[in-house]
Formats: C-alpha cells, sequence, structure tokens
C-alpha cells in the first residue's frame, strides 16, 4: 500500500511540476517576445529618414542599437544588411515585410535563414527615403526559442523534482502508518483472538470488527459441528461389522474402518496391497465396472462389492456361512443333475425306439418328438449348469492351445445347423495363433459363441468367425441377426439371461452360454466386448490378452 501510495502521489506532484515548468516557459517567452518588439520599436525611433540607404548607413545604425539591420526597396528588394552581404535579393515572402508593404509595419518571430537563430523582427515602411521613394527599414534582434527557455530551466525544474520525490516519500510513510498501523494492530488482535471478541479503539474500524465477531462465531460453531459429526461417523463406521473402503486409487485411500484395515492389511499412508497384488481385483479397476468378487481371508469367505465412481467404494461383507450353503447346494446340483444323465439317456433312447416304428406310430410318434427334444434339452441344461459351476474349483494348469487348429476342428459340428437356417458361414482365421489356456475351455467359449450366433441369426443369414495374431490374439463370432436393445447389452453376461423372454425353448439357450464365456474370460484376464444394433446383428470380440496387462 505504502508503495501505491508513493507511486500515486509522486505521479500527481511531477506532472503538476512539468505542467507548470511548460505553462511559465511559455509566459517568460510571451513576455521576452513583447520586450524585444518594444525595444525594436525605441530602436526604429532613433532611425533617420533621410539617411542614405547604403551598405555603410545599415553598419552604422546597428552599431548603435546592436541589432541586424536590413535596408530595402519599397517592393522588398535589399538594398543593404548588416549581418550578410545580401544585396539585390529579395524579402518580399517574409511575414513582417508584408505587413509592412501592407499596413506600414509588421512584426514575426521565427528562425532566420541568413542568421540561423530564432530572431524577433520589426519592419516599417517610410514614405519617403534619401532616394525620394518609399523604403523599407527592419530591425532584427536575437531571442531564444520556447524549447530555449525550458532547456534553460530545467535544472531549476531537477531541484524541484528531487525535492518533491523527498515530499512524497515522507508524505506516504506518515499517511500508510496512520491508516495501516490500526488495520495491521487489528489483523494481529484477530490471528490472536482464540475464539475472544476483538475490540478496537478506531470508530471506522468497528463495523469490520463486529463483522470478524460474527463470522468467528459462525465458524466455531461449524468447526464444532464437524468435529461432532467427524466423532459420530467414525464411531459408526468402527462399529460396523462390515468393511468400508472409499478411495481413488489403491495408494489414495480416502476412508477405511477399522473392520477393513484389518482385513486388508492397510498401514496408514501405504497403498492397500490386495489391490495391487490380486490381478481379479487390479483387473476389476482398471476395467471401471462395478462388480463382487469373493475372496478368502484366513478361515472366512469374504464379499468384496465394488462400486466404482468417483470415488470408488468397495463394501467388505462377511458371507462365510452363506457361501457354505452355496457351495452346498452347487455340489447338490452337480450330484442330482450327475444322477439324471442315465434316466433322461434311457428315455432318449426309448423315445429313439419309438419314432423308429417299433410301436404304433398313430398316437405315439408326436409324444416320442417332444421326448427327444425335452431330453436334449435338459441335457444341455445339466452340463451348463455342470460347466458354470466347475469354473470356480478348476485350477488345472494353462497349456499353449493352438486356436486356428482348434476352430478348424469344431466348426464342422456346426454345419447341420447352418444348412437348417440357411446360413452363410465366413472364415477369415489367421493360422497359428496360440493362447495359453486350455482345449476344453476355449472349446466351449467357441461353442456357446457360435451356438449364440446360429440360434439369434436371421434365416439366410450370414455368420462371420474371424480370428487375427499378433501381440494381442482376437476372436471375433459376428452375426446378422435381431440383434441386442441398451438394456440386454448390460444384461446379456448375467446367468440365466435370455433375449428370448418366453423361456418355451424356441430359441433353445438356457442363459448360462454367455455367462460361462464371460466368467472364463475374466478368470483368463481376456477382455470380452460386444457390439450390437438392434435389427442388424451382434457381435461378441474377445481380447486374448496375457494376464497382468
Amino acid at each position: 500500500m505504502r508503495k501505491r501510495l508513493l507511486i500515486a502521489s509522486l505521479s500527481v506532484t511531477v506532472i503538476g511540476i512539468l505542467l507548470l515548468a511548460l505553462l511559465f516557459t511559455d509566459v517568460f517567452y510571451q513576455n521576452a517576445v513583447d520586450s524585444a518588439e518594444k525595444q525594436l520599436v525605441s530602436y526604429m525611433n532613433f532611425f533617420d529618414e533621410s539617411t542614405p540607404f547604403t551598405q555603410e548607413s545599415a553598419d552604422a545604425f546597428a552599431g548603435k542599437t546592436g541589432a541586424r539591420v536590413t535596408l530595402m526597396l519599397s517592393d522588398g528588394t535589399v538594398v543593404a544588411d548588416s549581418f550578410a552581404p545580401v544585396e539585390g535579393q529579395t524579402r518580399e515572402d517574409r511575414e513582417e515585410v508584408r505587413e509592412a508593404i501592407a499596413s506600414g509595419a509588421g512584426y514575426a518571430v521565427r528562425e532566420s535563414n541568413t542568421v540561423g537563430e530564432n530572431m524577433v523582427y520589426y519592419c516599417v515602411r517610410f514614405s519617403a527615403s534619401a532616394g525620394g521613394e518609399n523604403a523599407l527599414v527592419r530591425i532584427g534582434v536575437t531571442l531564444d526559442s520556447g524549447i530555449g527557455f525550458f532547456v534553460d530551466a530545467l535544472p531549476t525544474i531537477v531541484w524541484f523534482l528531487v525535492l518533491d520525490i523527498l515530499c512524497c516519500l515522507v508524505f506516504a510513510w506518515l499517511a500508510t502508518n496512520a491508516v495501516l498501523k490500526p488495520v495491521e494492530n487489528l489483523a494481529k488482535e484477530l490471528a490472536g483472538a482464540s475464539g475472544k471478541e476483538v475490540k478496537t479503539k478506531y470508530a471506522e474500524l468497528k463495523p469490520i470488527t463486529k463483522l470478524m465477531n460474527e463470522m468467528n462465531a459462525d465458524i466455531d460453531e461449524k468447526v464444532a459441528r464437524i468435529k461432532e459429526d467427524n466423532r459420530i461417523e467414525k464411531l459408526v463406521l468402527d462399529s460396523m461389522e462390515h468393511g468400508m473402503v472409499i478411495f481413488r486409487t489403491a495408494s489414495d485411500v480416502i476412508l477405511i474402518n477399522k473392520t477393513a484395515a484389518k482385513l486388508l492389511a492397510y498401514e496408514e499412508n501405504e497403498p492397500i496391497a490386495m489391490f495391487e497384488e490380486d490381478t481379479e481385483i487390479a483387473d476389476l479397476l482398471s476395467s471401471g465396472e462395478t462388480a463382487s468378487l469373493y475372496r478368502r481371508i484366513g478361515e472366512k469367505d469374504y464379499n468384496f462389492r465394488f462400486t466404482m465412481g468417483e470415488p470408488n467404494v468397495l463394501l467388505i461383507t462377511d458371507v462365510t456361512e452363506s457361501m457354505a450353503a452355496a457351495r452346498s447346494k452347487n455340489e447338490f446340483i452337480a450330484n442330482v443333475t450327475h444322477e439324471m444323465n442315465t434316466p433322461l439317456t434311457s428315455i432318449k433312447g426309448f423315445a429313439e425306439l419309438i419314432h423308429a416304428g417299433a410301436v404304433p406310430p398313430e398316437r405315439i410318434q408326436g409324444m416320442a418328438k417332444t421326448i427327444i427334444k425335452q431330453s436334449d434339452r435338459l441335457a444341455n441344461l445339466i452340463r451348463s449348469i455342470i460347466n458354470f459351476s466347475a469354473i470356480d474349483s478348476d485350477e488345472l494348469p494353462d497349456y499353449e492351445v493352438d486356436i486356428s487348429e482348434l476352430i478348424a476342428e469344431q466348426i464342422g459340428g456346426f454345419e447341420p445347423k447352418l444348412r437348417e437356417k440357411n446360413i452363410a458361414l465366413r472364415l477369415d482365421v489367421e493360422q497359428g495363433v496360440k493362447v495359453m489356456s486350455r482345449r476344453e475351455r476355449l472349446v466351449e467359449i467357441l461353442n456357446n459363441l457360435v451356438s449364440n450366433g446360429i440360434r439369434y441369426n436371421k434365416e439366410g443369414g450370414s455368420l462371420d468367425i474371424v480370428l487375427t495374431g499378433g501381440e494381442k490374439p482376437c476372436l471375433t463370432v459376428r452375426d446378422t441377426g435381431v440383434g441386442l436393445s441398451e438394456e440386454d447389452k448390460t444384461r446379456i453376461f448375467d446367468r440365466f439371461y435370455t433375449v428370448d423372454k418366453s423361456h418355451n425353448g424356441g430359441g433353445g439357450g438356457f442363459g448360462l452360454g454367455l455367462a460361462i464365456v464371460k466368467k472364463l474370460c475374466r478368470r483368463a484376464g481376456w477382455e470380452l466386448k460386444v457390439e450390437s444394433t438392434l435389427g442388424e446383428g451382434t457381435a461378441f470380440i474377445i481380447e486374448f490378452c496375457p494376464k497382468g496387462e
């Protein structure tokens, strides 16, 4: 503030001094011109009209007055000049000469081309000279220009400016001290108030102190409320049976309660190790998908529910009992469905005998077809359930599988279904493409994708199977079928979800095929995508990324 006040006051006074200097310079200059004109008039009074117009007369008159004397004829032709021999030249274009010819006398202030200095001229026309004719007499004296006057005054102006700077410095220091000192004292008092009321003896600052006291009271109240809210929040979170983590990244944890910190072995200011070391969790976090995972920690099973957003939220729930029940249920279903395979096979064989004509066909043949169809459907369902349940417990090691060769071997089995719906199959398979997996897993994926491509295709449509190699091999199965709605796209990989909502068997699917595909892909670390336009077709794309990428 002192600096701004100094600059402002200094600018105003300096500009004022310079303007006054220019004004006084102009006044002094005009006074000098007036004085010179009066002096020239007095000099002209000493001129004798009978004096002959010769160079000697001009020099003699100049010697008496100290002025430059020019004798001219009535038309401005120079007869004699005391400064230089310019006889015969004309001066009729000079301002003072024109005025003298016109009105008898004339003044002019200008720089002389002959002398090279600023001069004041006075020219008078005499009615009769020594020669008996009208003649002109001009006398002139030198005079400093306006700039010259200003230059002469510069030393004085500089001293005034120096004095002005000193005065402004003193004024700025005194003024800012008088204004800022109370404010600085008030600021110090505010800084050390610590909830106390702030007071001031200056009436001008009392509205500020009143406002500050009100703000401090409001802030203290809010801080107390926030502290109490934080205490209650921490008490609730730490009392929760479930673990909760609010985070942006594995190393940027916003909030974590005691239960989650213990389960995840979390150390303050350290990243959550499981988020980086567990490949499936790391892949889920990088994908940004909301999902649930199950992990066994110690002797208990936990559900990790990730809700992805800004920020991300993890809810950890103890599901030991429910997981045990689910495992029992899965085992039961697996055992029951396994045992059902034998009677279903018998039913299918018996139905084939009926269909072959061993029983009169008029009443039984239709029933036989139904038995065959439903037995096939139940067998497929049982197989799908078994496959889906077996994926989680599959710990067999991976090995290199030639997927190009596998496609060539498996695709022939779909020819009857392709012919049945008149679907054109187009293969664009790069040879020698290999991935780390197991043959039965890739067969399951291929069979499910191709079966869906046929099942939901249009009569006379097409089915494209494209396989490319490189660092990230990619398999694409594209059909020209019914396509998917936006709702279907979000749920197509859910278990038992089918595009055919009738569930009457017309579509032939149970909603487990794509769920199996997704589960196998996620387990292997592969990226599964779907592209579809309703009524135009669907493409399933698998990028066989190595784990950890």
